[in-house]
Protein backbone atom coordinates (compact mmCIF):
# COMPACT_ATOMS: atom_id res chain seq x y z
CA UNK A 1 0.00 0.00 0.00
CA UNK A 2 2.91 1.96 1.07
CA UNK A 3 4.69 1.60 -2.74
CA UNK A 4 1.43 2.44 -4.54
CA UNK A 5 1.18 5.77 -2.50
CA UNK A 6 4.52 6.87 -3.10
CA UNK A 7 4.45 5.44 -6.89
CA UNK A 8 1.32 8.15 -7.07
CA UNK A 9 3.01 11.16 -5.64
CA UNK A 10 5.99 10.50 -8.01
CA UNK A 11 3.72 10.28 -10.77
CA UNK A 12 1.56 13.67 -10.13
CA UNK A 13 4.72 15.27 -9.11
CA UNK A 14 6.59 14.21 -12.02
CA UNK A 15 3.76 15.20 -13.88
CA UNK A 16 3.02 19.00 -12.36
CA UNK A 17 5.83 20.35 -14.72
CA UNK A 18 4.05 19.04 -17.41
CA UNK A 19 0.52 20.11 -16.37
CA UNK A 20 1.48 23.46 -15.68
CA UNK A 21 3.33 24.09 -18.87
CA UNK A 22 -0.28 22.79 -20.77
CA UNK A 23 -2.24 25.22 -18.60
CA UNK A 24 -0.18 28.23 -18.20
CA UNK A 25 0.01 29.28 -22.04
CA UNK A 26 -3.55 28.99 -22.82
CA UNK A 27 -2.16 28.92 -26.85
CA UNK A 28 -0.49 25.54 -27.71
CA UNK A 29 0.38 24.30 -24.11
CA UNK A 30 0.18 21.06 -25.54
CA UNK A 31 0.94 22.09 -28.82
CA UNK A 32 -2.33 20.85 -30.18
CA UNK A 33 -2.29 24.87 -32.26
CA UNK A 34 -4.80 28.13 -31.26
CA UNK A 35 -7.48 28.40 -28.35
CA UNK A 36 -5.66 25.99 -25.94
CA UNK A 37 -7.84 24.59 -23.16
CA UNK A 38 -9.66 27.30 -22.48
CA UNK A 39 -13.41 27.47 -23.38
CA UNK A 40 -12.64 31.28 -25.02
CA UNK A 41 -15.16 32.35 -27.83
CA UNK A 42 -13.43 32.98 -31.24
CA UNK A 43 -10.16 31.30 -32.31
CA UNK A 44 -9.16 31.44 -35.90
CA UNK A 45 -7.70 29.17 -38.52
CA UNK A 46 -6.19 25.00 -37.96
CA UNK A 47 -3.69 25.79 -40.21
CA UNK A 48 -3.64 22.33 -41.62
CA UNK A 49 -7.09 22.04 -42.20
CA UNK A 50 -8.52 25.69 -42.53
CA UNK A 51 -11.09 25.02 -40.41
CA UNK A 52 -12.36 27.30 -38.03
CA UNK A 53 -11.28 26.74 -34.30
CA UNK A 54 -13.73 27.64 -31.98
CA UNK A 55 -13.48 26.85 -27.80
CA UNK A 56 -16.72 28.25 -26.80
CA UNK A 57 -18.63 25.54 -27.82
CA UNK A 58 -15.99 22.82 -27.45
CA UNK A 59 -17.15 19.91 -25.21
CA UNK A 60 -15.10 19.40 -22.65
CA UNK A 61 -13.32 16.45 -21.49
CA UNK A 62 -14.03 13.73 -18.40
CA UNK A 63 -12.21 11.30 -16.99
CA UNK A 64 -14.64 8.38 -15.22
CA UNK A 65 -14.08 7.33 -12.12
CA UNK A 66 -11.27 4.21 -12.43
CA UNK A 67 -10.15 5.10 -15.99
CA UNK A 68 -6.83 7.16 -14.93
CA UNK A 69 -4.69 4.28 -14.10
CA UNK A 70 -3.59 1.30 -15.15
CA UNK A 71 -1.87 -1.70 -14.40
CA UNK A 72 0.03 -4.32 -16.42
CA UNK A 73 0.64 -8.02 -14.41
CA UNK A 74 2.74 -10.47 -15.23
CA UNK A 75 0.87 -14.01 -16.59
CA UNK A 76 -1.33 -14.80 -13.30
CA UNK A 77 0.24 -12.33 -11.42
CA UNK A 78 -3.21 -10.29 -11.08
CA UNK A 79 -3.47 -8.12 -8.14
CA UNK A 80 0.13 -8.86 -6.60
CA UNK A 81 1.92 -5.80 -6.49
CA UNK A 82 5.21 -7.56 -6.61
CA UNK A 83 4.17 -8.44 -10.46
CA UNK A 84 3.36 -5.41 -12.03
CA UNK A 85 4.76 -4.92 -15.51
CA UNK A 86 4.52 -1.65 -15.47
CA UNK A 87 1.92 0.94 -14.56
CA UNK A 88 0.39 4.84 -15.99
CA UNK A 89 -1.51 7.52 -14.68
CA UNK A 90 -2.90 10.17 -17.02
CA UNK A 91 -2.65 13.43 -15.73
CA UNK A 92 -4.23 16.18 -17.59
CA UNK A 93 -6.45 16.45 -20.67
CA UNK A 94 -7.29 18.95 -23.18
CA UNK A 95 -9.26 19.50 -26.52
CA UNK A 96 -9.38 21.72 -29.28
CA UNK A 97 -12.31 22.20 -31.76
CA UNK A 98 -12.78 22.75 -35.11
CA UNK A 99 -15.87 23.33 -37.60
CA UNK A 100 -16.02 22.37 -41.20
CA UNK A 101 -19.79 22.90 -42.45
CA UNK A 102 -22.29 20.79 -40.16
CA UNK A 103 -19.41 18.83 -38.52
CA UNK A 104 -17.20 19.54 -35.06
CA UNK A 105 -13.60 17.85 -35.24
CA UNK A 106 -12.14 17.34 -31.80
CA UNK A 107 -8.52 16.87 -31.36
CA UNK A 108 -8.64 14.60 -27.49
CA UNK A 109 -5.52 14.82 -26.10
CA UNK A 110 -4.37 13.09 -22.29
CA UNK A 111 -0.38 13.41 -21.12
CA UNK A 112 0.17 11.22 -18.40
CA UNK A 113 3.26 8.94 -17.09
CA UNK A 114 4.28 5.56 -17.04
CA UNK A 115 6.97 3.45 -15.23
CA UNK A 116 7.84 -0.05 -15.13
CA UNK A 117 6.86 -2.00 -12.10
CA UNK A 118 8.59 -4.43 -10.06
CA UNK A 119 8.70 -7.05 -12.64
CA UNK A 120 8.66 -4.87 -15.20
CA UNK A 121 11.95 -3.71 -17.86
CA UNK A 122 12.23 -0.80 -20.01
CA UNK A 123 10.86 -1.48 -23.71
CA UNK A 124 7.88 -1.01 -25.58
CA UNK A 125 4.91 -1.20 -23.73
CA UNK A 126 1.21 -0.84 -24.62
CA UNK A 127 -1.91 1.25 -23.24
CA UNK A 128 -5.51 0.70 -23.72
CA UNK A 129 -6.99 4.12 -24.46
CA UNK A 130 -10.52 4.87 -25.25
CA UNK A 131 -12.07 8.29 -26.02
CA UNK A 132 -15.78 7.97 -26.35
CA UNK A 133 -18.42 10.55 -26.69
CA UNK A 134 -21.72 10.16 -25.48
CA UNK A 135 -25.16 12.16 -25.33
CA UNK A 136 -26.30 13.77 -22.17
CA UNK A 137 -29.65 12.08 -20.61
CA UNK A 138 -29.88 9.19 -22.89
CA UNK A 139 -26.66 8.06 -22.85
CA UNK A 140 -26.17 7.10 -26.08
CA UNK A 141 -23.00 6.57 -27.98
CA UNK A 142 -21.95 9.15 -30.79
CA UNK A 143 -18.33 7.78 -31.16
CA UNK A 144 -15.75 5.32 -29.26
CA UNK A 145 -12.79 3.92 -30.37
CA UNK A 146 -10.41 2.01 -28.00
CA UNK A 147 -6.44 2.50 -29.23
CA UNK A 148 -3.55 0.44 -28.27
CA UNK A 149 -1.13 3.28 -27.47
CA UNK A 150 2.33 2.44 -27.39
CA UNK A 151 4.96 4.17 -26.04
CA UNK A 152 8.80 3.49 -24.46
CA UNK A 153 10.30 2.82 -21.06
CA UNK A 154 13.77 3.40 -21.69
CA UNK A 155 16.35 1.90 -20.32
CA UNK A 156 18.79 2.85 -16.41
CA UNK A 157 15.65 4.55 -14.71
CA UNK A 158 12.49 2.80 -16.80
CA UNK A 159 9.76 5.84 -16.42
CA UNK A 160 8.34 8.25 -19.53
CA UNK A 161 5.74 10.86 -19.98
CA UNK A 162 3.21 10.35 -22.47
CA UNK A 163 1.21 12.22 -24.26
CA UNK A 164 -1.74 10.43 -26.21
CA UNK A 165 -3.46 11.92 -29.13
CA UNK A 166 -7.15 11.40 -30.95
CA UNK A 167 -7.20 13.72 -33.74
CA UNK A 168 -10.38 12.52 -35.57
CA UNK A 169 -13.34 12.55 -33.33
CA UNK A 170 -16.38 13.85 -35.63
CA UNK A 171 -19.87 15.09 -34.35
CA UNK A 172 -22.43 17.36 -35.50
CA UNK A 173 -22.32 20.31 -34.46
CA UNK A 174 -25.93 20.39 -33.43
CA UNK A 175 -24.13 18.03 -30.97
CA UNK A 176 -21.64 20.04 -29.82
CA UNK A 177 -23.40 21.44 -26.43
CA UNK A 178 -25.89 17.83 -25.59
CA UNK A 179 -22.35 15.34 -25.17
CA UNK A 180 -19.99 14.60 -22.66
CA UNK A 181 -16.37 13.07 -23.70
CA UNK A 182 -14.61 10.85 -22.19
CA UNK A 183 -11.14 9.84 -22.45
CA UNK A 184 -9.52 7.16 -20.29
CA UNK A 185 -7.62 3.57 -19.63
CA UNK A 186 -10.04 0.73 -21.09
CA UNK A 187 -9.23 -2.95 -21.14
CA UNK A 188 -13.07 -4.28 -21.80
CA UNK A 189 -16.08 -2.46 -24.13
CA UNK A 190 -17.48 0.13 -23.43
CA UNK A 191 -20.23 0.66 -20.71
CA UNK A 192 -22.10 3.07 -20.85
CA UNK A 193 -23.49 3.23 -17.45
Amino acid sequence: MASENIVRLFVVGALAALVAGCNSSGVGGLNIGQGGSGGQQGGGVDQATGSKVVQGTCPKIELREGTAYFRKYARGGEDDPSKILYQAAIADTTRQCSVTGDQMTIQVVAAGRAAAGPAGKAGTIKMPIRVAVIEKGTNKVIYSELSQFETTLPPGTPTTQFLFTDPKVNIPITASRSVRIFVGFDEGPYDQG
